[in-house]
């Protein structure tokens, strides 16, 4: 037992050494950021988190199970920069030499805008997209916030997910989300390999194709059921599924969200059921915020926040949130102060529904430090979004701040030293 504890203890500090050392040098690239607030803040109940973090460990130390995250937000995730580090973290958490797994995504350019690399699709017909945010935009809309619709029959879409660092992802069974207005318009699998089954469910709206064996390619072209028929295919997103332990990534932004625009879909709830998560990061906030600040009300910023969680929770009880606060921003040229409200809105529910925290605005410097990370190559020239080369960063301050919270929790993995 001494000898576990001495080991346990040394690799503590190893931990702590290396964090440290790494602190120091990004105080010394960046001397605007408080490193000292990096760090996951619980202001409820500790316990379900007790439990998350142990079924992290037991997938690190080689249980043969899935983890699924879902890192949903605005443009900050549709970009793709911050939820590719920030899925490359936890999966090195979890022992997923793979970098992760997708789950649930959107097929951008069908929408006709910007992707994530990963994301890879062409077809041979046009496509329209929408985003719930405009409210001229024709729905329905699903857990993505977008679709894209096509009217021409006949039309043949191919889709591949592979990070950069990785083969190609493979699924055993896809979910390809949508449906035909007049239901004059099906699905047809393209490609050498039939699935072994096919089902459509009405409710959710999507078809479920299940393979024998895995696949890292769809492929399919929409079919009339009536050639003199006039149709509209509406396509939601698709969600991977496989069989194989690790972590499981559902990547969902769309550019302008918010709280009232991701309520605003008709399918989100149905959708959630399908795309099942441990645990959630939010990251919506920073386009409820972008007013002035008379106009901006915590109390709706909040009640939303409520709805949009209560979904979760339908969907799977067990089910963990975790914060992230707004970046700071400027609105109309100056500090956005309402960034300071929206974060102490965030702890508040986090105290409520026994969330978990990451003071990103604080981190960042608080208000005003976009202009020093402007200036430092970090941020836009809008003061709102990103470099990559700032994307990557938020995403390893947070990856920092996890894993210190997840050995913190349970202290037994500090036997595996990296």
């Amino acid at each position: 037992m001494k000898q576990i504890l001495l080991i346990c203890g040394l690799c503590v500090a190893g931990l702590l050494y290396g964090q440290s050392d790494r602190n120091d040098s990004l105080s010394t690239l960046y001397p605007f950021l408080n490193l000292e607030a990096n760090q996951l803040h619980f202001p409820g109940d500790t316990t379900p988190w007790k439990q998350l973090f142990h079924e992290m460990g037991l997938l690190r130390q080689g249980e043969a199970r899935q983890f699924h995250v879902m890192h949903l937000g605005g443009s900050h995730v549709q970009g793709g920069s911050l939820s590719r580090q920030i899925r490359r973290r936890i999966a090195a958490m979890v022992a997923d030499s793979t970098g992760g797994q997708p789950g649930f995504f959107f097929p951008y350019p069908l929408a006709n805008t910007n992707c994530p690399g990963e994301i890879r699709v062409s077809s041979d017909h046009e496509w329209l997209g929408a985003r719930s945010v405009k409210r001229d935009h024709p729905g329905p809309f699903g857990l993505a916030a977008l679709n894209a619709r096509t009217h021409q029959p006949y039309g043949t879409v191919d889709l591949a997910y592979q990070d950069a660092l990785q083969p190609a992802s493979r699924y055993h069974t896809i979910r390809i989300f949508g449906q035909s207005l007049h239901q004059q318009m099906v699905l047809e699998p393209i490609g050498w390999d039939c699935p072994e089954t096919m089902t459509v469910d009405t409710l959710s709206h999507f078809q479920e194709w299940c393979y024998d064996h895995h696949q890292d390619r769809l492929a399919f072209r929409i079919i009339p059921l009536d050639p003199t028929a006039r149709d509209t295919f509406i396509l939601q997103g698709v969600q991977y599924l496989s069989d194989r332990p690790g972590l499981v990534f559902h990547q969902v932004g769309a550019n302008g969200a918010s709280l009232l625009t991701t309520l605003r879909c008709e399918g989100l709830g149905d959708q959630l059921y399908q795309a099942t998560t441990d645990l959630v990061i939010f990251g919506i906030g920073v386009n409820d915020a972008h007013m002035p600040t008379d106009e901006f009300r915590a109390d709706r910023f909040k009640a939303r926040y409520d709805s949009l969680m209560t979904l979760f929770r339908a969907a799977n009880p067990q089910v963990r949130f975790l914060f992230l606060t707004n970046n700071d921003t400027y609105y109309k040229r100056r500090p956005n102060k309402n960034g300071p409200v929206v974060r102490e809105a965030m702890f508040e529910l986090a105290a409520k529904w026994d969330g978990a925290i990451w003071d990103q605005f604080t981190v960042m410097g608080g208000l005003g430090s976009v202009q020093q990370w402007s200036k430092a190559g970090l941020a836009k020239k809008d003061r709102l979004h990103f470099t990559r080369e700032g994307y990557t960063l938020a995403a390893d301050l947070f990856g920092d701040a996890l894993e210190a919270a997840l050995h913190r929790f349970d202290p037994s993995l500090q036997i595996q030293c990296p």
